[in-house]
């Protein structure tokens, strides 16, 4: 009897998922004069448009308007690098920048209230809001345009503080996701080459347009103490008040004892307790003021921002002081490291004073000058 063999065909039942060949060379243009594939997702909540009606290069640009408040829980907009091929920006991490031109449909605003989002093809994704103090090239977004540029390097890729979790050899697309409210036209949304060298060329160029302080400032005005300071009167560790002398002369006597209580302090803003600048100054200018302190007294002088930044020098008798004689102090403001200290020079907030052990002090004509030493 013969035999009868059988032969089984193999047969795929599904094909095997292949990750699509990443993209050697990546389109650097994500949105040029109407060219790409623009998605938008403002539902009723903004209004999304190629418009003709201004641009910065080409014939169009995108016209957005939208408010989030109206109930929207997501609102963006967004585009592919390649017509949705993967890309491989690991390599252009630290020489590439996503730049775009921005200009208000009208009026001046200070911010752009936008999130930047790398997406891959799993849905990963690292944002990053697009702080205009850092990225913009200007210090304010109004009708004309100005450009953008977020170095790559900022978007917080493997942060897992951030707990973002991206693929960065397969990305999809970038996303713009919109918070707050805001009227805008933005155009050559496209990626460029930038160093860090030129981030901090562009930093440099936006510290010179920032206003300058004025290198002369009077901190204590006569009579006005009670309005422009803290710690005024009979207090538990202090007695601080403005006095008149003999003379005619209005200045200040600050008696303290810290023996029992550790609270002898009090400070001075001289511009209504707003944001006071020394952006521009600290290197040519000092604080100068007249002192009179008996032998045994030492107190600190400090200068803060709003931000609670604080830096301190040590006031003591080796500045050869009586209670009899006014002695002239200079203090150059680059010896207070404001720069190092993290300071944020247009937010000078105060000039304070705590005395240390016992002791008494008059001050009089407190103010900021130009340090001719320097």
């Amino acid at each position: 009897m013969a035999s009868c063999q059988m032969k089984l065909q193999q047969v795929k039942l599904y094909d095997e998922y292949k990750k699509p060949k990443e993209q050697e060379k990546i389109n650097p243009v994500v949105y040029s004069d109407a060219e790409g594939t623009m998605w938008n997702s403002l539902f009723n909540c903004g209004e999304f448009e190629i418009s003709k009606e201004s641009y910065y290069k080409g014939k169009a640009s995108i016209k957005i308007s939208w408010d989030k408040n109206l109930g929207c829980e997501w609102i963006g907009f967004g585009n592919s690098f390649n017509n949705w091929q993967p890309v491989n920006l690991q390599k252009y991490i630290n020489t590439k920048a996503l730049s775009f031109f921005v200009r208000t449909h009208n009026g001046t605003v200070n911010a752009i209230p936008i999130v930047a989002s790398l997406e891959d093809f799993s849905g990963g994704g690292s944002y990053l809001f697009i702080d205009t103090k850092k990225y913009l090239k200007g210090l304010s977004i109004d009708t004309t345009w100005k450009q953008v540029i977020v170095p790559l390097w900022d978007f917080p890729i493997g942060n897992e503080v951030e707990n973002d979790d991206i693929d960065i050899s397969s990305i999809k697309q970038l996303k713009f996701q919109l918070e707050g409210a805001g009227k805008f036209y933005i155009d050559e949304i496209s990626l460029i080459e930038y160093s860090k060298n030129q981030y901090q060329i562009m930093q440099s160029e936006i510290e010179n347009m920032k206003p300058k302080g004025a290198k002369q400032q009077q901190i204590y005005q006569e009579g006005k103490l009670f309005d422009a300071g803290w710690g005024i009167g009979e207090k538990i560790c202090h007695y601080l008040q403005e006095k008149t002398d003999s003379t005619g002369n209005m200045h200040i006597e600050w008696e303290y004892k810290t023996h029992n209580c550790n609270w002898a302090q009090w400070g001075i803003n001289w511009n209504n307790w707003y944001q006071i600048n020394f952006r521009g100054i600290i290197e040519h200018s000092a604080l100068e003021f007249k002192l009179k302190m008996n032998s045994n007294t030492d107190f600190y002088i400090s200068l803060e921002d709003f931000r609670g930044h604080k830096s301190s020098k040590h006031i003591t008798a080796e500045n050869k002081t009586s209670l009899s004689d006014w002695t002239t102090v200079r203090i150059p403001l680059k010896n207070f490291k404001l720069k190092e200290n993290n300071f944020v020079l247009d937010q000078i907030k105060q000039i304070t004073f705590k005395g240390e052990k016992s002791g008494k002090v008059f001050l009089d004509d407190i103010k900021i000058v130009t340090n001719d030493t320097n």
